[in-house]
């Protein structure tokens, strides 16, 4: 259930936390890859020994200043990190580096597709750098909680939404549009389920036409889309009923129980001072350049709304293929390659037609063998070769799909295995017009009923041709030969 349409509207902002793809972590020269065993990636600066000094990786700065470009925020010249201080045992030094009062990014929006298919710009407050903590297990030992340290310290940046949803489905959008921009960036993997995209949810209800926000309540560690959707549809129907009963929504943050499908209280609600902010006196401010900026516009990939409109637009591609091309960036410069290796200058019909190929029978394949795309055997080179045949009538629909399964399976171009196979369409009409003459001469009972009016019949005469030639005639081909010959009394 949802909160009620006609008396209560939902207010919803997102706090998005991205790690970041980086080799090694924030402050340290530690792996921050994923996947070690427990407490392998670790340090003495991320285990927050005495005497250790924290260094910035400045691939850190340049992946955030991507993501600010792509948001259309605000890049900070100068901004700062501070000390956020709060005891968690997988927090060993005490306190996390983060950005507070000069965050390095501020403002922007992010563009969602609503729910009645129209578009919505939600507005940002801030993106800043930050460290992340480390992971507590409680499953393996009955009588403790386990640390592993390995992620304390991976770097995060923390994508901080102005209170502008009014929906868990539009939530669920925002956070959709969040990951694939981070993917397109190459800056973070969007991994929900191994913890390397992360969503908390502030949500409050309030009557709807009231200015004033209601009392909030933050739902931490969301870890998949449907639970986004599912834990705030949730959260919003609960502050509903308790408000109507007459009680009061108090602030505290909550946990989603994805099992019971209900948001269970955690804690009171901190507040900024509770963290006990100050600078961090051991890392230096951060400068950003006029020529950082250029450097770092320079490298910036072609973003998906863009690319949506360039394939709808300018390749004439129908929105549903512009949307599906481009909802995976590997699959969308796959597609491009293909094209570019296909014309110069492809018309719609050049588009659409590898359009149709990536769609269908590439986009099956690597959902079949659960295989990414940048490692799928057709190069897109070869594709195009396909495509070409097709186009040109040289190979028939079914034809095209045998020598797409023979490519998964040969390094060989398609030209070469059609051959090897016979299934190149004969477009000479001269080679076909003696077996289009055998067929008539052999059936004289159906050509007389085809004169006198059954048309239908021209279906059997291509049939009879087909069979009888030793290949693969074009059919239109065909037909055009056998109308000219059975229309002539």
């Amino acid at each position: 259930m949802v909160a009620s349409a006609t008396e209560y509207e939902i207010v919803i902002g997102l706090e998005v936390h991205a790690q970041l793809l980086t080799a090694t972590k924030a402050f340290s020269p530690e792996s921050a890859a994923f996947g070690a065993e427990a407490n392998d990636h670790v340090d003495p600066v991320s285990l927050g020994h005495p005497g250790t000094l924290p260094v910035l990786n400045s691939g850190v700065v340049a992946a955030t200043l991507r993501m600010g470009l792509a948001t259309h925020g605000t890049i900070a010249e100068r901004s700062v990190f501070a000390r956020k201080h709060y005891f968690y045992p997988d927090l060993p030094k005490g306190y996390q580096i983060s950005q507070f009062e000069t965050p390095i990014c501020e403002g922007g929006y992010v563009e969602i597709e609503t729910e009645d298919g129209g578009h919505k710009r939600i507005g940002l407050t801030r993106i800043h750098m930050e460290e992340d903590a480390g992971k507590l297990v409680h499953d393996r030992d009955p009588y403790a909680s386990l640390v592993d340290h390995n992620r304390c310290g991976v770097p995060l940046i923390e994508i901080v939404s102005e209170p502008d949803l009014r929906s868990a489905a539009d939530a669920g959008a925002y956070v959709r549009a969040i990951r694939q921009t981070v993917r397109y960036l190459g800056i973070c993997d969007g991994n929900m389920e191994e913890g390397s995209l992360r969503c908390d949810a502030n949500v409050s209800v309030r009557p709807r036409g009231q200015a004033a926000l209601g009392t909030k309540a933050e739902i931490k560690n969301l870890n998949s889309i449907r639970n986004v959707e599912r834990a705030i549809a949730f959260e919003a129907e609960r502050q509903r009923r308790l408000i109507e009963s007459g009680g009061e929504v108090v602030q505290e943050t909550r946990l989603w129980d994805a099992d019971a499908l209900v948001t269970r209280s955690m804690r009171s609600k901190e507040e900024a001072h509770d963290y006990r902010y100050f600078p961090d006196p051991d890392l230096a401010p951060v400068v950003v350049s006029e020529e950082m900026l250029e450097a770092v516009r320079g490298a910036m990939p072609e973003l998906p709304a863009a690319r949506r409109r360039r394939f709808a637009e300018t390749l004439g591609l129908p929105e549903y293929d512009a949307a599906l091309l481009t909802e995976d960036r590997a699959t969308a410069d796959y597609f491009d390659a293909a094209l570019a290796a296909l014309a110069d200058a492809p018309s719609h019909d050049e588009a659409k037609a590898v359009s149709n190929f990536v769609m269908g029978d590439v986009l099956r394949v690597v959902n079949e063998r659960g295989t990414e795309i940048a490692a799928f055997p057709v190069e897109p080179e070869r594709l195009a070769a396909l495509v070409r045949l097709r186009l040109d009538d040289r190979l028939s629909s079914t034809s095209a799909t045998d020598v797409f399964d023979a490519m998964l399976e040969s390094p060989d171009a398609p030209d070469a295995i059609a051959e090897a196979r016979n299934l190149m369409q004969v477009s000479d009409a001269s080679a076909l017009e003696p077996a289009v003459d055998a067929v008539l001469a052999e059936h004289p009972d159906n050509v007389a009923a085809y004169r006198a009016g059954k048309q239908a019949l021209i279906g059997f005469f291509i049939g009879q041709v087909m069979k009888s030639f030793p290949g693969s005639p074009d059919p239109k081909l065909v037909r055009t030969l056998l109308k000219e010959k059975l229309e002539v009394e």
